[in-house]
């Protein structure tokens, strides 16, 4: 459990989402089963802890839908009778409305494309899994992805309209290629996913449309959208619903918008300079309102900067004050890379050793540096200088700048290793310089 707790006074009930087995592949797990509550919403009694019941999203879980999703309680009219309810819109792209005293499911209705699933049960939710998505140890091809169709961002309802406005993440597909020859390791990413695929399902993967980001007004009774507001990035912030009918979202292209809540009219927008993850607050001060919320690019869209994800914008992180009363501006501070890198030094070392770089790249660095060394937050090792490259065993593995966050993997990989780390670097800044 790492995000979504929820107290329920009325009930004296705790509820939780826990998080997937590891690692991600059923086959690769060897256990079989549901692997019981993983990728489920648990309700504990709050004096005790004991367990009350329990809901399981997605039993035997082999693309890393976990549940840790933001949980929300509701009163809702549902077929004629009040409803006390807990509601989640899950990284597995189903929208689920649970009874919050019992766990009875009541609804689970898509919001965002899937090919993992064609539906879920009626009577008890269990996802239908589609015959391809799942073939034993096979690479497989789904959307969502695993960071999901709404991930930890908050959502918020608003009681008035009855809506629960959310940001979605439409349509990012991603392969599953299960390692057959996977061993936990330290300070591994350990999900068991095959470094370095460059199997046929690459070609279907670059065909498929880039990612929809979306504001969307969900209605929980009906099962549907009220309204959607597109996005030209993949990825947008937390949302903030205000009784005086306002909707508040940021977006990964820096902009911080308020739309009317009946209807997601645009009303007014704000160029923070810097991707938006974070949501917004309302507070007042002397009787006016202010919303703050912080803005900076990062988080693990940020970290692994995965192709599609459109026109993002890192920066310098902040914490915004807008008042209703507002006149201040701010002046925009240049950021990051306006052209293409500039190889370091020649490339001399074979394909095998650039692979071998890849394959160690991908299981220690990817992480942190990016997907393909593209990095989104943290430094872009394409750009690396003669200097960074002629300390890069002492950085690797001597720790030089474990001071400044960079960890040190002498007990992972030797000289070798990092030679071929840093070869594969460098052939991403030849392929990526414009050079003829």
């Amino acid at each position: 459990v790492w995000d979504a707790i929820v107290f329920d006074p009325e009930l004296n009930l705790v509820y939780v989402g826990t998080g997937n087995a590891d690692p991600w592949y059923r086959d690769l797990r060897g256990r079989g089963g549901d692997n019981l509550y993983a990728c489920s919403i648990l309700a504990l009694h709050a004096d005790t802890g004991e367990y009350a019941w329990h809901f399981q999203l997605v039993p035997g879980d082999h693309w890393d839908y976990d549940a840790t999703q933001p949980l929300m309680l509701a009163d809702l009219e549902i077929d004629g009778r009040q409803r006390r309810v807990i509601m989640q819109a899950s990284k597995n792209a189903f929208f689920y409305v649970l009874d919050a005293a019992t766990g009875e499911f009541l609804s689970g209705t898509p919001y965002a494309q899937m090919t993992w699933a064609s539906g879920v049960d009626p009577e008890t939710g269990r996802p239908v899994e589609a015959a391809t998505a799942y073939e034993g140890m096979e690479p497989v091809i789904v959307t969502p992805d695993p960071g999901g169709a709404h991930n930890w961002y908050p959502m918020a309802f608003h009681p008035t309209t009855g809506l629960v406005y959310l940001p979605v993440k439409d349509g990012m597909f991603f392969i599953h290629p299960p390692d057959p020859e996977w061993q936990p390791g330290k300070r591994a990413f350990n999900a068991g996913i095959e470094p370095g695929y460059d199997g046929p399902l690459l070609e279907q993967l670059l065909l498929q449309p880039p990612a929809q980001g979306k504001l969307v007004a969900w209605n929980p009774v009906a099962g549907r959208a009220d309204w959607t507001v597109n996005f030209p990035v993949a990825e947008s912030g937390g949302v903030l619903a205000t009784a005086g009918g306002l909707v508040f979202q940021g977006r990964a292209d820096g902009i911080f918008a308020a739309y009317r809540a009946t209807d997601g009219n645009a009303l007014w927008d704000f160029d923070a300079g810097t991707g938006i993850m974070a949501p917004p607050v309302s507070y007042l001060v002397d009787g006016v309102q202010h919303i703050t919320l912080m803005v900076g690019w990062g988080g693990a869209p940020g970290l692994i900067n995965p192709p599609g994800m459109g026109p993002v914008k890192p920066g310098y992180g902040r914490v915004l004050t807008f008042a209703l009363d507002g006149n201040a501006s701010m002046e925009p501070r240049p950021f990051g890379h306006t052209a293409p890198p500039v190889p370091a030094l020649p490339l001399e070392a074979s394909a095998a050793t650039i692979r071998d770089g890849q394959e160690l790249y991908e299981g220690l660095c990817f992480g942190c540096h990016g997907s393909s060394t593209i990095a989104g937050s943290l430094p872009d090792l394409r750009y690396s200088s003669v200097a960074v490259h002629a300390q890069f065993e002492q950085i690797v593995l001597g720790g030089l700048r474990e001071q400044r966050g960079m960890p040190r993997f002498d007990d992972l990989i030797d000289a070798e290793g990092a030679r071929a780390i840093q070869q594969y670097i460098l052939s991403r800044s030849h392929a990526t310089s414009g050079a003829p």
